[in-house]
């Protein structure tokens, strides 16, 4: 890929756009920028610490020749990487580093807008240990005394009481607390959650004190206390029942990482998925004369569904100047406001779309794809051939189209059509023209032999995720926060990049993966082979 390429980064690229503020410009000079990125994107096509990536730089020949290096260079200190990277992942740098990497396949000829893309998701697990929520509330309190006493340690010991040391003087677990005889899980929560509430009536009191709000881990504290318990009228403490507690969206899993969120996806049973992260995006192109390359990764909370993805990962490509001419999805994808949206883009989406959605579905009655809509008549005609008698916008964008119950109480097929009360008629909801006549199309096509030939390609995108996975380890990430979890992936969509470019230059004929049986060696020198 060097030999092809050249060198994709520059130190020039590191001081205008979003990577200006990113060096002082006094002080000595730091190492070379571009050599960081490399070495870092390097770190992850291989799955290394720090210090292992740091001894690599200096070992390896390889790495040398593509890092430009002399064969004498010794390298770096292995923490030159931890803070390269807090450097990065301010604002959107993690994103505008890829951008710049996609500008010089593009230059190449590589990558290209009007052609092909394919985009998937897939779970990252946090790098939490996953607890209970007596667990999380304990270790949320012992985070925060932590936090206190590594400034103030004054202020912690008055607050120390028989069985604190026990409680939070080591990491929480139920396990161990609880394994008493007669041990309560509803005391334990009680006892922390008084335990709590001493230590924020304790920062409270003290003027002097106010400073500690501003801890992280005590802004965290609070917010557990008000998701988990409530005050009562006596002024004690109620530990809340699990119906009481706020969305998965909105709740807290771990204190050490405030942003991990649980989620599901799959039917529940054996082949469903549970976990406590994030998800990862990755798009990537798919035109049969190019290489497969990563153009976007988009991360996003655990809890967020696929949906709200497609319209922000299609404008970081617009902005790329990749715009897609196909843009290939799985069912999770399409809404209908995404639909509108890429229509307006000149994006062509091609996934799987339901209409048959909503109550007429459950039922197994008329759906809106079985009604015809004449727009600019303004009138919609039943399967019976009735017709509306109102079409009117909502106010959450769709259109209520509403029949005489004149036409539908005696209609034969209205067991077909309606399970309302016979005396109402039958009342339907409809995207507006565009978006309603695009699903209903692609509905259509997606019945068709030439849109079945196109979706196939899709499933290449599942590769890319099983390459992610497998090689610089996307499922887990190594750090807390969504910010940080979202330049690993990009680091890991960079990182495949690296690879496929190097198969791609890489015309050196290779042997076979496995050495054939002598059977097969037979059968191939006398012609004789195997049949389909």
């Amino acid at each position: 890929m060097r030999d092809a390429l050249g060198p994709l980064f520059v130190d020039e690229d590191f001081a205008v756009g979003e990577f200006e503020e990113m060096y002082a410009d006094l002080g000595r000079p730091g190492i070379s920028p571009a050599l960081l990125v490399m070495v870092t994107v390097l770190q992850f096509l291989h799955n290394l610490s720090d210090r292992d990536t740091a001894v690599a730089v200096a070992d390896r020949i390889s790495w040398k020749y593509a890092l430009g290096l002399e064969l004498e260079d010794t390298g770096f200190d292995a923490s030159v990487l931890c803070e390269f990277r807090a450097r990065l992942v301010t604002g959107d740098r993690a994103d505008a580093l890829l951008t710049l990497m996609l500008e010089r396949l593009k230059a190449a000829g590589l990558v290209r807008a009007g052609g092909r893309q394919r985009t998937d998701s897939t779970h990252v697990l946090a790098c939490v240990r996953r607890l209970n929520r007596i667990e999380c509330l304990g270790e949320a309190l012992r985070a925060a005394l932590e936090e206190i006493a590594l400034t103030s340690p004054a202020f912690v010991v008055p607050l120390l009481g028989p069985g604190w040391d026990e409680r939070y003087g080591r990491k929480v677990e139920t396990a161990r607390l609880l394994r008493r005889k007669n041990a309560s899980a509803l005391k334990l929560a009680e006892q922390i959650g008084a335990d709590g509430r001493s230590l924020t009536a304790a920062i409270d009191a003290e003027p002097t004190a106010a400073w500690m709000n501003d801890l992280p881990q005590v802004r965290v504290l609070r917010e557990l206390w008000d998701q988990h318990y409530e005050t009562t009228r006596t002024g004690t403490l109620r530990y809340r029942d699990t119906r009481e507690l706020p969305p998965s969206a909105e709740r807290i899993r771990s204190p050490h990482d405030a942003q991990a969120r649980y989620s599901t996806k799959g039917v529940p049973g054996a082949g469903s998925v549970e976990w406590t992260g994030s998800k990862a995006h990755l798009s990537e192109s798919c035109d049969e004369d190019l290489p497969n390359l990563v153009t976007d990764v988009h991360t996003t909370r655990a809890t967020e569904p696929d949906v709200t993805a497609v319209t922000p990962v299609q404008d970081k490509l617009i902005a790329r100047d990749l715009k897609p001419g196909e843009h290939l999805l799985d069912s999770g994808y399409p809404s209908g406001p995404n639909i509108g949206a890429a229509l307006e883009r000149g994006i062509s989406l091609i996934a799987p779309v339901t209409v048959q959605t909503g109550r007429g579905a459950r039922d197994g009655t008329f759906t809106p794809k079985d009604f015809h809509v004449d727009w600019q008549a303004g009138i919609t005609h039943c399967p019976a051939g009735a017709t509306s008698i109102s079409m009117r916008p909502k106010k959450d964008g769709l259109i209520r189209v509403a029949f005489s119950r004149a036409h539908c109480r005696p209609c034969p097929i209205r067991v077909q059509c309606t399970t309302a009360a016979p005396h109402l008629g039958r009342v339907l909801e409809i995207h507006p023209e565009p978006i309603h006549t695009a699903r209903t199309r692609m509905q259509t096509e997606q019945d068709t032999p030439e849109w079945h030939a196109a979706y196939r390609a899709r499933a290449g995108i599942e590769g890319t995720v099983s390459q992610a996975v497998r090689g610089p380890g996307l499922r887990r990430s190594r750090y807390r926060g969504l910010a940080k979890t979202h330049l690993q992936n990009v680091l890991t969509g960079m990182a495949i990049n690296i690879r496929r470019l190097g198969a791609h230059y890489d015309t050196a004929p290779r042997k076979p993966d496995r050495r054939p049986t002598r059977v097969h060696a037979l059968c191939t020198q006398h012609g004789i082979t195997a049949t389909a």
